[in-house]
């Protein structure tokens, strides 16, 4: 599963490049107390996929007749069917590619982007104590707001 520890982090290079003092990132301090918060926020919401797939994978009873005894020539396989696909998709060890397995990998992103912006971060307070003072400050004080709603595409009229 995408849980294997072993894998390296899609953002290792760069990661380490920003412990060395070798990434330059220009940004406001302001953007990298958002930036850890909406990561923060993404991993949350993540975690909370992989859980209701994990519900999906282990739901006993879904009430479309998979439970159906076949009775002579009749038998309910389509729901038997898609009820052994949702679980497969949801959660399992024989796909690779389920839902759980997929978001685990945008997690190790979204944990690595969380990881390097707080490196150079990190960087730039030790090294200036006004810088580390003010960064304290917006950290304790920005507002807390869930992040920006993406615009995909948009219809006319709605």
């Amino acid at each position: 599963m995408a849980n294997d520890k072993t894998t390296q982090s899609p953002l290792a290079n760069l990661i380490t490049e920003a412990r060395e003092g070798r990434l330059t990132v220009r940004m406001d301090l302001e953007k990298f107390v958002y930036v850890d918060r909406d990561c923060q926020y993404f991993k949350e919401q993540i975690r909370d996929i992989q859980n209701r797939m994990t519900e999906i994978s282990i739901q006993d009873k879904w009430g479309l007749g998979e439970k159906f005894e076949p009775q002579g020539d009749r038998d309910l396989i389509s729901a038997k069917t898609m009820v052994s696909r949702w679980r497969e998709k949801s959660q399992s060890t024989q796909n690779p590619n389920n839902v759980y397995a997929v978001m685990e990998s945008h997690y190790k992103v979204i944990e690595d982007f969380q990881t390097l912006f707080r490196t150079v971060r990190e960087r730039i307070t030790s090294v200036d104590t006004d810088q580390a003072t003010k960064y304290q400050d917006l950290e304790a004080n920005l507002p807390k707001q869930p992040p920006a709603q993406a615009k995909i595409f948009s219809w006319p009229g709605l």
